[in-house]
């Protein structure tokens, strides 16, 4: 979503708001997940995030707002997925994309850093960009809430404004020009090449590495089996991000995916479950 709700992410979701203006679709989350197996885990999480963070950034300054002591605390598993911030600007072109050799450099820098924070044994989960045609292919003929009075302003015609003011989010992938959405997924393709070059020439003390692509097709191939549009999974304000029912989609797929295909992912059931229930409630909530 345009708007960050990290109480109601894939990822560390946890809250559903009482507030009536919050996304609807419902609430799953890898964190939720895992505390259900494991109550003291409760509030072991940290969102760190910034809607339109690269891997520049990311190495820069955003991964070391991250809070763990490498002696006291337990390994944790990380996420760390960018989406689609690294292709995508308001810059016509491909020149501010960042480059292969460019990403690996940011990447390493931030897997250093990691390496010197993190607990023994821990995890860290890459999640490639995605493949963002689908949004233009999905979106470009259907009318944009700016022209549902009159019927007359289509996706395909606000995402060409966007660029034409040179506000867009991303002018790769939100283009009415084929050419430009193409070399953007190549350009993202690429940059998945180079996690799976820096997972097989690189070996950290504290972590490992495993390289997942983004569940988004799976996902949308899913909900079409169930009939479900692609459009439906799409936050309609900006024609861009995933809404909360994608992410609720996306929390239960990946998941799904730890638990059967990679299970050292999934942290074991904690036999004193029922015993802290009884003891500590909820926990005072959150």
């Amino acid at each position: 979503m345009e708007f960050d709700w990290p109480e109601m992410s894939a990822g560390t979701g946890f809250f559903n708001n009482s507030w009536t203006g919050h996304p609807s679709g419902g609430l799953a989350s890898y964190y939720l997940q895992m505390n259900q197996r494991n109550l003291c885990t409760h509030r072991d999480f940290q969102n760190v995030a910034v809607n339109g963070a690269r891997s520049s950034s990311m190495a820069s300054t955003i991964m070391k707002t991250m809070a763990r002591n490498q002696t006291m605390d337990y390994p944790v598993i990380i996420t760390y997925a960018l989406i689609g911030n690294d292709v995508c600007n308001g810059h016509p072109g491909i020149g501010s994309m960042t480059t292969p050799a460019e990403f690996y450099k940011n990447v390493v820098t931030a897997l250093d850093y990691l390496d010197t924070v993190l607990p023994k044994g821990s995890h860290l989960i890459f999640v490639g960009l995605v493949d963002g045609r689908i949004l233009y292919d999905s979106m470009a003929n259907r009318i944009h809430p700016i022209g549902a009075w009159n019927q007359d302003v289509t996706y395909a015609q606000f995402y060409d404004y966007m660029n034409c003011l040179q506000i867009s989010p991303c002018f790769g992938w939100m283009n009415s020009d084929p050419y430009w959405r193409n070399a953007t997924t190549k350009r993202a393709f690429e940059l998945n090449e180079v996690y799976k070059e820096i997972i097989a020439n690189h070996t950290y003390k504290n972590f490992d590495m495993v390289y997942f692509d983004p569940p988004l097709k799976a996902v949308v191939d899913e909900w079409k089996k169930q009939g479900g549009q692609t459009w439906q999974l799409i936050e309609p304000v900006d024609g861009f991000h995933p809404n909360q029912i994608a992410n609720v989609l996306f929390a239960n797929y990946q998941w799904n995916l730890y638990v059967k295909s990679y299970p050292y992912l999934v942290p074991p059931i904690n036999p004193n479950n029922a015993l802290i229930r009884k003891l500590f409630g909820d926990q005072g909530g959150y």
